[in-house]
């Protein structure tokens, strides 16, 4: 059996942790074992801790680095000393956190991968820009494997060193469109008859939450039937809330936070908004496609996301105004896709799971 601990599950249930556990589920596991770090503060769990204990896996608590940086790095090197691990999966965005490939490189003979799921950093965080500058002389060894989610992430975390896409594949066939569940949840929430909006994503800077509550807004005053729903938690909830109520919106933005039940959400839905700043290659999306809903995305984000003509695309440096009529006009029109077939396209497209572990198992057993 090959032994894999995974670095960078984080509490968050977002596009890395969905990714992970994708693999993990689908993946065969008399042949592949997962164990995981969590580095999470005030004693957090990962997302999926329960999860990934019924399917063998074991967790290991150590301080962040932020805690106690010399705890953290004794913690991880012992763990690698005494579990003799055949890869260590690194899945990150910057190069900011490198303990994760300098101590299996110096401490063991575990193989080490650098898996890129974004495609840029917030420019406010300096502490983390400096780290990921000084960090990045670690691309320059010839025995790391490079991975990413997309060209530009890719790109953006190994300059023109080589590396390989790996599909953020998602089980397709689950998210095949269902108008029975579309019917029970529009009814449960209470929007039967309304335009329904919807977001997925952390509640933080990079996914544009404030330009989206402008958009809404304009949307609102434009179509008073309309109604958005936020899926996700962060660290700007408490002023994304204080956003709202300013904007008098109180009645019609619902804040869901975390939910395990997005694919029926995405099924009750009309329309997903997503402004994002950056991404890498959304996971979001790729589910969004699948379940035939459709979206009004950011410029800023990759092409190669463009899966269905279910994607549109929008100039966020643009006043938000300007894209009312398109978000109306998306919802009322129907689509050269239907939406009961939609998985079937992003099947093709090489997103389902089966795809992704394939080409896993492939590094997994060399």
């Amino acid at each position: 059996m090959k032994r894999i601990l995974q670095v960078g599950m984080t509490s968050n249930y977002g596009g890395i942790e969905a990714f992970i556990m994708n693999v993990y589920r689908n993946i065969d596991r008399k042949k592949y074992q997962f164990d995981f770090i969590n580095m999470e503060t005030k004693n957090k769990e990962i997302a999926y801790s329960d999860e990934i204990k019924k399917l063998g896996g074991k967790i290991y608590k150590i301080p962040s680095r932020r805690e106690n940086y010399y705890e953290n790095r004794k913690q991880l090197k012992q763990i690698l000393e005494n579990n003799h691990y055949d890869f260590v999966h690194n899945n990150i965005l910057t190069w900011s956190y490198s303990e994760g490939i300098s101590l299996p490189l110096k401490y063991s003979s575990s193989k080490v991968i650098v898996h890129s799921h974004n495609s840029y950093m917030n420019s406010k965080m300096y502490a983390r820009r400096i780290m990921n500058f000084i960090n990045r002389r670690f691309n320059y060894r010839k025995d790391l494997i490079r991975l990413a989610c997309s060209k530009e992430a890719g790109k953006w975390l190994f300059s023109n060193k080589k590396y390989n896409i790996i599909p953020n594949g998602i089980v397709t066939k689950e998210y095949r469109f269902d108008p029975k569940i579309r019917d029970k949840y529009r009814e449960k929430f209470g929007v039967k008859d309304k335009k329904v909006f919807l977001n997925v994503g952390r509640l933080s800077h990079q996914k544009n939450h404030y330009f989206l509550l402008k958009w809404f807004n304009e949307i609102y005053q434009e179509d008073k039937n309309s109604i958005l729903f936020l899926v996700g938690d962060g660290e700007l909830r408490d002023d994304l809330r204080k956003e709202v109520k300013a904007l008098n919106l109180t009645a019609n933005v619902k804040f869901l936070g975390i939910r395990k039940d997005v694919k029926n959400l995405m099924f009750m839905s009309d329309l997903l908004l997503f402004p994002s700043f950056y991404e890498g290659l959304p996971v979001v999306l790729v589910e969004a496609q699948a379940t035939g809903l459709p979206a009004l995305i950011s410029n800023t984000i990759t092409q190669e996301i463009d899966i269905t003509p279910n994607i549109h695309r929008i100039d966020i440096s643009q006043s938000p105004k300007k894209y009312v009529s398109l978000a109306l006009k998306t919802i009322n029109e129907p689509t050269s896709l239907t939406r009961n077939k939609a998985y079937l396209k992003v099947k093709e497209a090489g997103y389902d799971i089966n795809n992704t572990v394939k080409m896993l198992e492939e590094i997994y057993s060399k």
